[in-house]
């Protein structure tokens, strides 16, 4: 069988990786894709979500935004995994109280997907990259990465493309199922984006899964 598509992009964007050294996003030099400094120097939100949704950047703010564009765009795949440790160092404290939910179960990381159109067509969900470098970032046990439980149904048009905040919640609505319900019955689950801004994609996905059985839904989001 040969390998897939996916694959082959995924191997050589690697390779690329070892052959030409990450550079700092924000001050170019070699080593890190973010380094500390530059990363404390991006503004945090101070925009409000919704009471299930929490995220750490402003998107305004030019590094981020240029960040999430690079690992959308240009296969910086290494980069969203460092988004996804960033990620996880911000919310220490509330991963810590989802622990209390969890009985001994590791805590469920659910990246959002993209219809199968448009993950073929990128070659990787960016969602998933961040949700591993989150889920990498935890001991041994803490969280348990799954991509395939929730699925979106359908291509729909791309929320930055839409303005209208009744629009936007229309057109993630009923667009997300769940293939395995006994995988969520009774998790404690924590919801993955890059970017939120109505919260209509996570609340949609919060809403299937508790609907599925989930005993706790939290979404986090890099940037709002």
């Amino acid at each position: 069988m040969e390998p897939s598509r996916n694959l082959i992009k995924s191997i050589k964007w690697y390779l690329l990786d070892i052959i030409f050294p990450e550079a700092c996003l924000g001050c170019k030099n070699r080593g890190e894709s973010l380094c500390n400094q530059c990363i404390l120097k991006i503004r945090n939100t101070e925009r409000e979500t919704d009471k299930n949704i929490m995220a750490v950047y402003d998107y305004r703010d030019p590094l981020i935004k240029k960040a999430i564009w690079d690992l959308k765009y240009h296969h910086r795949l290494n980069l969203g995994k460092k988004l996804g440790a960033m990620l996880y160092e911000f919310f220490l404290e509330e991963i810590a109280n989802m622990e209390a939910y969890t009985k001994g179960q590791s805590i469920l990381v659910i990246p959002v997907p993209l219809s199968r159109h448009r993950e073929k067509e990128r070659g990787y969900n960016q969602a998933q990259i961040i949700a591993y470098g989150l889920s990498s970032s935890g001991e041994k046990g803490l969280f348990e990465l799954n991509n395939n439980i929730v699925v979106k149904k359908f291509d729909t048009k791309p929320q930055a493309k839409i303005a209208n905040r009744r629009e936007r919640l229309l057109n993630v609505k009923n667009i997300f199922e769940i293939r395995k319900n006994k995988t969520v019955k009774g998790r404690t689950i924590l919801v993955i984006d890059d970017v939120t801004t109505t919260g209509g994609t996570i609340n949609e996905i919060i809403k299937i899964l508790k609907k599925g059985g989930a005993k706790k839904v939290v979404g986090f989001a890099l940037a709002h």
